[in-house]
């Protein structure tokens, strides 16, 4: 298996789209992103070179379960987490197991490990603290790394309390039988403790310690929890974001609408990856690439158009191969989409999602849930084949997905895989 770092300067090479052969960045985007944060969970090393730097700037995966809406994007901040002034985050790693997310999420994001160096138009994010369990940090003072409101004890950051070991964090958790959850210190992370990346390692050492995490039972198989400093969110701030993912296929569409919405904000391309969750203290977890799952498809060029569709529409329509009423997409695209070569199919494909996949229509569609996109892509690419001139094509999301060769021989109509 090729290194982290290797496999990182493939990616950076695929941001680089112009200097790639037609299929590199179709094929790889995906599966190379996959491939990187499988190496990167195995990797458990225990900092990034010296005491400042933490291993999750150079190892592990740093993640977020999220709630699906259209009414705020993926990577916003809660009102809740602005107030306290945390936003927390899951650490998965080698060492680092837990069964589920909190509230049982099956979605949300994976942060770059570049989010917490300096960059282009980036400032590092700034990680407060780290819970070796879920530290109900919004009942907590000092954005959710301080005391718990619940206990008599006033809680502080782990070194504050005199706890520097891992054995001493699980002492003090199991101190307090109706709120160990709140009577765990935090491990002091911020930039300002010279020892922090020995404190994060310790965090990861004491989750290995609950007894929950040896059985993936009861409410100690949860995930741990780091709290964030809040960052910015407007459009000159890019949050270094690697891709979505989803656990399970109830979080598919959670993803897709995550991926939609970094395509609206940025135009840009982010993968979605399913994360297979450890079942067992001796299983990991797995990091996988499907592209039927994708709503948002790697690209191998950039825009050539300014616009590729110049209106689309819904209509009804009897279609007789089904007997019945089918929903159809009525698509003109614009002079320039009309044109396009093979290697801007995905283009105009993405602008056709990210404006009209979220419509009932097209996301609640009874006939065909898990390949309408792909099918849709098809319908597209056959009348492009043989009816390009056409003034408007219809396209349905009912069709099932098929070969092309099927498609171009029932004149972009199949009613059959």
């Amino acid at each position: 298996m090729p290194s982290s770092q290797a496999l990182r300067a493939l990616l950076l090479a695929l941001s680089s789209i112009m200097l790639l052969p037609a299929s590199a960045r179709a094929d790889d985007l995906g599966p190379g992103t996959a491939q990187l944060l499988n190496a990167q969970y195995q990797d458990t090393r225990r900092d990034c070179g010296d005491s400042s730097k933490p291993a999750f700037m150079c190892s592990g995966v740093m993640l977020r379960a999220t709630l699906p809406s259209t009414a705020y994007t993926f990577y916003s901040i809660s009102p809740a987490s602005l107030e306290n002034g945390g936003v927390s985050a899951s650490y998965l790693r080698k060492d680092s197991k837990f069964a589920s997310f909190y509230a049982k999420r099956t979605s949300g994001f994976i942060f770059d490990t570049a989010t917490f160096y300096e960059g282009a138009n980036r400032k590092p994010l700034k990680v407060l603290c780290a819970f070796p369990i879920d530290g109900a940090s919004l009942r907590r003072a000092n954005s959710g790394c301080g005391d718990y409101e619940l206990t008599s004890v006033a809680e502080t950051f782990c070194d504050r309390m005199g706890v520097t070991t891992a054995q001493q964090w699980f002492k003090l958790y199991r101190s307090n039988a109706m709120y160990p959850q709140g009577a765990q210190c935090a491990f002091d992370i911020r930039d300002s403790n010279p020892r922090r990346a020995e404190a994060f390692y310790q965090s990861l050492t004491a989750q290995a310690l609950l007894p929950g995490i040896g059985t993936f039972n009861g409410n100690d198989s949860q995930e741990n929890e780091i709290i964030l400093a809040p960052w910015s969110v407007d459009p000159s701030y890019t949050l270094p974001v690697l891709a979505v993912f989803y656990t399970n296929q109830s979080g598919v569409a959670a993803a897709r609408l995550h991926q939609i919405h970094w395509y609206q904000a940025k135009r840009e391309v982010l993968p979605a990856v399913r994360l297979t969750m450890p079942t067992s203290p001796a299983a990991d977890a797995n990091f996988s690439y499907e592209g039927h799952q994708q709503a948002i498809y790697p690209i191998v060029g950039s825009d050539r158009c300014a616009q590729y569709v110049q209106s689309a529409r819904w209509h009804k329509r009897f279609d007789s191969g089904f007997r019945r009423d089918i929903m159809a997409l009525e698509v003109v695209p614009t002079e320039c989409g009309r044109k396009i070569l093979s290697d801007q199919t995905n283009n105009f494909l993405n602008e056709l999602v990210a404006k009209h996949y979220l419509d009932p229509e097209w996301a609640n569609n009874p006939d065909n849930q898990i390949n309408n996109i792909n099918s849709m892509r098809r319908q597209l690419v056959c009348y492009m084949t043989i009816a390009r001139s056409k003034a408007s094509w219809f396209i349905e999301p009912s069709r099932p997905y098929t070969t092309h060769e099927r498609s171009v021989a029932a004149r972009c109509n199949n009613t059959v895989p």
